[in-house]
């Protein structure tokens, strides 16, 4: 998706969580494949601000069936430098976080008008009201990006940006069928990328919702999580969103965003079209 150069101009990938070498060089690997070699992508925080490594969680999937093929520039920038630099240089520049907040805290940490100097900020997270699956009310702290490591969250969501949440009310409820996903595998070199690593975590998926009623397996490939978070700034036609005040906390050591009057004002996904979602998402994807 941040791949489509009609949709955006991307400047720079960092990459957080574990490994994050290796993962910025499969971001390198997509995005060379994508003809977008000229995209910086910057590893960052392997760990969390305070809390221990393991609540980062590795499957060990990661980078099984990257294809070969030419990579974007690997920089030996400090991701969080990188974000504070892109902030200063690039004017109404748009953040996307589709993953723990722990660079975007570091960069607060290093330049705390970063809120001031960015147009906006898209997240993939929270649980404001009602998350299902299956019928089935989820606990709070299904949401892994936030809750991960809540105190980066309660900084960055604390911090002033113009702040857009894409949240578990929404991203669970929308995922990638196995049809779609054979339609990605017979279109263009990025989607059969997309298509094959795809194949890698939907059994990781299926094992980890199996308990919380997920989908059946006949109808499920993938939770699009991430795409929505993106498809919400380039193409927010299938979302519903309503202005409400945020509260982050962390309450009984789970982070939550709490709707309350002293909290600071957001746009939050809160209803989507699943079926438009799914839709435009990957008609995008198949164009790769």
């Amino acid at each position: 998706m941040l791949a489509s150069p009609d949709a955006l101009d991307l400047v720079a990938v960092t990459t957080v969580c574990g490994d994050t070498r290796l993962r910025s060089r499969i971001a390198a690997r997509l995005l060379g494949i994508g003809r977008r070699e000229r995209v910086d992508v910057c590893a960052g925080e392997e760990v969390p601000l305070l809390r221990a490594a393991n609540r980062f969680v590795w499957f060990g999937h990661e980078g099984k069936a990257l294809p070969d093929g030419p990579d974007a520039q690997l920089s030996e920038e400090y991701g969080p430098a990188r974000i504070v630099r892109a902030a200063r240089e690039v004017p109404d520049l748009e953040l996307v976080a589709i993953g723990p907040l722990t660079n975007l805290a570091r960069a607060l940490a290093i330049d705390p008008k970063l809120p001031e100097r960015v147009a906006g900020l898209t997240v993939m997270g929270g649980h404001v009201r009602s998350v299902k699956l299956g019928g089935k009310e989820l606990p709070y702290g299904i949401d892994y990006n936030l809750c991960s490591d809540p105190e980066a969250t309660v900084a960055v969501l604390g911090a002033g940006f113009r702040t857009t949440l894409v949240t578990a009310d929404v991203t669970l409820s929308t995922w990638m069928a196995p049809a779609d996903l054979a339609r990605l595998e017979a279109a263009g070199p990025l989607a059969r990328a997309v298509g094959a690593m795809t194949r890698q975590w939907t059994p990781v998926q299926r094992r980890l919702f199996a308990d919380w009623g997920g989908p059946e397996p006949d109808d499920f490939a993938a939770f699009l999580h991430d795409p929505l978070t993106v498809q919400a700034l380039i193409d927010p036609a299938s979302l519903r969103f309503e202005s409400l005040r945020i509260v982050p906390t962390i309450a009984g050591g789970i982070l939550r965003t709490i709707e309350a009057d002293i909290g600071a004002e957001m746009r939050v996904a809160t209803a989507v079209d699943a079926p438009r979602a799914r839709a435009a998402i990957v008609d995008r994807l198949a164009t790769l």
